[in-house]
């Protein structure tokens, strides 16, 4: 089920941004080259998948939604990729932007990535003024300097050490650098929701278990998979001298916390009212521990 809402989100969201993103400058070329790559789209399922449970959000704005998140998400692995941050040319299968464009033009396709994400939510046709502020802050809230700018900053600092950090440490960055937009998504589906207050906190908890659980994953990809199968160099936190789970605990003992922060997140959900509607979420949390790449 879980490849199947992908795809079928990958194409939703894909036909959004075609019809945002011109092809007329470089650097539209290069936004629509990132973007539009080959990606799993997790966040935005997401979004989706939290929206099956809001009664009060069209099919449309669930999409804008989605497809900012996926915007913001893009900007921020652009750059990442730049040889000042973690320095990979590969992204997606494929050369990373800096690598295709140069430098400041894949910065400045980043920079427009994140602004369109914000221009689409205000733009929205159905969401009303008090909606689209709330979308908003969600999302800045999660990727600025209490979020995922933060997550980063601290990640690139951790690389200075010549000690392992305590696993304290390692789950903030995590939850900065990964968690809080993976949060964020299962909270921009329900905007306006029609669930209670306690169920929506539930699906909250949910969102920060399985945003750990998916980064904690990722630092065992990197270190057991192959680049063919990633889509990006494999074993670049060695090169970069990462702290992550795998170093702090070992294989073995990442995948255990990753097992049961999926099967923590699976039991808060199952415990809502709208137990018909929550399988793409159970699905989309199972694929995110279990993937390939």
């Amino acid at each position: 089920m879980s490849e199947q809402f992908l795809t079928r989100t990958r194409e939703l969201i894909h036909k959004k941004i075609l019809a945002e993103i011109s092809p007329d400058s470089l650097i539209d070329q290069a936004m629509r080259y990132s973007v539009l790559s080959d990606s799993k789209t997790i966040r935005p399922a997401l979004v989706l998948a939290s929206g099956e449970l809001n009664n009060n959000l069209t099919k449309n704005s669930l999409i804008t939604l989605a497809t900012a998140i996926e915007l913001i998400h893009t900007y921020s692995l652009i750059h990442d990729d730049l040889p000042c941050m973690d320095d990979d040319d590969i992204r997606r299968g494929k050369e990373s932007s800096h690598i295709k464009f140069g430098e400041a033009n894949a910065i400045l396709a980043g920079d427009a990535l994140h602004d369109l994400a914000f221009e689409i939510i205000s733009t929205d046709k159905d969401m009303n003024d008090a909606s689209k502020i709330k979308a908003v802050n969600i999302l800045a809230n999660a990727s600025g300097a209490k979020g995922m700018v933060l997550g980063q900053h601290l990640d690139i600092e951790s690389e200075k050490s010549k000690e392992n950090i305590d696993l304290k440490s390692m789950k903030k960055i995590h939850t900065l650098k990964t968690g809080k937009l993976i949060k964020a998504a299962v909270e921009m589906g329900q905007i306006e929701s029609s669930l209670n207050k306690a169920e929506i906190n539930m699906l909250l908890e949910f969102g920060s278990k399985i945003g750990l659980a998916f980064q904690i994953f990722d630092d065992i990809l990197d270190e057991t998979g192959e680049t063919s199968e990633l889509g990006k160099r494999a074993k670049s936190d060695q090169k970069n001298n990462k702290q992550t789970y795998v170093k702090v605990v070992g294989i073995d003992e990442s995948a255990k916390i990753a097992n049961k922060l999926l099967d923590e997140s699976i039991n808060l959900i199952d415990e809502l009212r709208v137990r018909d509607k929550i399988e793409p979420l159970k699905s989309l949390a199972k694929f995110m521990v279990n993937r390939k790449s």
